[in-house]
């Protein structure tokens, strides 16, 4: 019998307590923004991964902890995989907009609510369950190395530190991840690269307190002082005027312009989507879909300064603050370009401006489209789902996940997701169904099979 069929069978017989698993881990919350319950969890992972015969531990890291697992293979000389993916999640506010408690995995129909399903708990128990399928069918074809993160939802800045130190446990031929779901039109997507993230704040001061508006004919109001500094970074045309800003921007490859061809971009879908009715500069096809993949911005994310509420208040506000964000593309470097942030207010009489990065910043990524891990995972989609996957040669989201991993340990990389189309990220009523996560373990062992015939030396 195929193998792959082997599994689909050993899945279907024990569907029930695979779900089981999933709603006892989406049950402990694990939320990293405020800390609630992500130590439980990571122990919790320890004992689930125990029970499959996964040699694992909990590796503490200056913020939330990290689970380490190792799954061996039935060969000496099996490849060695290593599988990436994030316990935390998001924080379940507004809690009155959830139609069920957010940590109650309550099965509905075909599916499963709570925060968590698939983002990425759903995704990190596939790949768990993934295992005892394979080595109840005929044994594990790689070596597995799980690496599952506490804080990836906050940005995940205690990983590098802890990469760092543990390199020699981290060795594979290539690195997966599985997080997040599927496109509209349940198309299966892969991405071999994520953004760069910068998020800093800058904030001017005025009077040592608010005054009454009329003096605004005497004192600097420092909500004018942000817009003015603002007004210098950025034109109408949308090209960021900081100095050296585009320097390492690298272009799309003919490979990588080529899979955006063939990605299946549809402007009108994209703009019902996001509720626009265009996009800048009237945009339109690959066109768009590369100035959103390869382009860096600089976007204004919040601005705070005196008072906007209802009705009138005159006042000169003391402080101004504005929030900003950078998504940054290969080969930018958010160090680099915060330095060059504060080498432009400076030089444009803005040093009084106050400057401050805020969060975790993360380096951009990228995997070249012909590594064998790439046809590895395009593959084993076309055997589970029956139909073509969308390939991305980078992605518009940031994080430090697969393609940050392989960059930092100098193999390839591949990131993807089982999670349903509109699966409610990050909102209220988050959910998988039933059939995506069953789907998503088959999924997984079709990689790692396909692996181990195609990434042998």
């Amino acid at each position: 019998m195929d193998r792959l069929e082997g599994v689909r069978r050993y899945v279907d017989d024990h569907a029930e307590a695979m779900i089981a698993d999933l709603q006892r881990v989406v049950r402990q919350p694990s939320v990293s923004a405020t800390g609630e319950g992500v130590a439980e969890c990571a122990r919790l992972l320890v004992e689930i991964m125990a029970g499959l015969g996964i040699e694992a531990e909990v590796v503490e890291t200056d913020g939330q902890p990290l689970v380490l697992g190792r799954a061996r293979a039935e060969r000496e000389d099996a490849p060695a995989l290593l599988v990436y993916c994030h316990y935390d999640v998001q924080p379940p506010d507004p809690l009155d907009a959830w139609e069920y408690p957010p940590f109650e995995a309550r099965r509905v129909g075909d599916r499963i609510v709570g925060r968590g399903t698939t983002d990425a708990k759903g995704n990190l128990m596939a790949l768990l369950q993934a295992v005892g399928a394979l080595r109840a069918t005929g044994g594990l074809p790689v070596l597995l190395t799980f690496l599952f993160d506490g804080e990836e939802e906050s940005g995940s800045p205690s990983l590098p530190a802890a990469v760092e130190r543990l390199r020699a446990r981290l060795q594979a031929d290539a690195a997966m991840a599985f997080d997040g779901g599927f496109d509209a039109g349940d198309i299966p997507r892969i991405s071999l690269g994520t953004s760069g993230l910068l998020f800093v704040q800058l904030r001017a001061r005025g009077a040592a307190h608010d005054l009454h508006s009329a003096r605004a004919r005497l004192v600097p109001n420092p909500a004018w002082r942000l817009v003015w500094a603002l007004a210098t970074m950025k034109t109408p045309d949308e090209r960021v005027q900081i100095e050296g800003f585009y320097d390492r921007v690298r272009p799309p490859t003919e490979a990588e312009r080529a899979l955006l061809e063939r990605a299946g971009w549809d402007d009108e879908a994209q703009r019902r989507a996001l509720g626009v009715e265009r996009f800048i500069d009237d945009l339109q096809g690959i066109d768009a879909l590369e100035r959103l993949l390869y382009s860096p911005t600089c976007n204004i994310a919040g601005f705070s300064a005196g008072y906007a509420g209802e009705g009138s208040k005159t006042v000169l506000p003391a402080t101004a603050t504005v929030n900003l964000d950078f998504r940054l593309v290969c080969d930018q470097d958010p160090e680099e370009i915060a330095r060059l942030l504060r080498q432009h207010l400076d030089r444009h009489g803005f040093a009084d401006v106050e400057m401050r990065v805020l969060g975790g910043s993360i380096e951009p990524s990228r995997t070249p489209p012909d590594a064998p891990i790439v046809d590895v995972t395009v593959e084993a989609a076309r055997q589970v789902y029956g139909r073509e996957p969308r390939l991305l040669p980078t992605g518009d989201a940031s994080g430090r996940e697969a393609t940050w991993l392989a960059n930092r340990l100098g193999i390839p990389g591949v990131q993807t997701g089982i999670g349903p189309p509109a699966w409610r990220g990050h909102a209220p009523n988050e959910f998988i169904t039933v059939r995506h996560y069953l789907d998503g373990i088959c999924f997984a062992a079709a990689i790692w099979l396909l692996a181990a015939e195609r990434l042998r030396a």
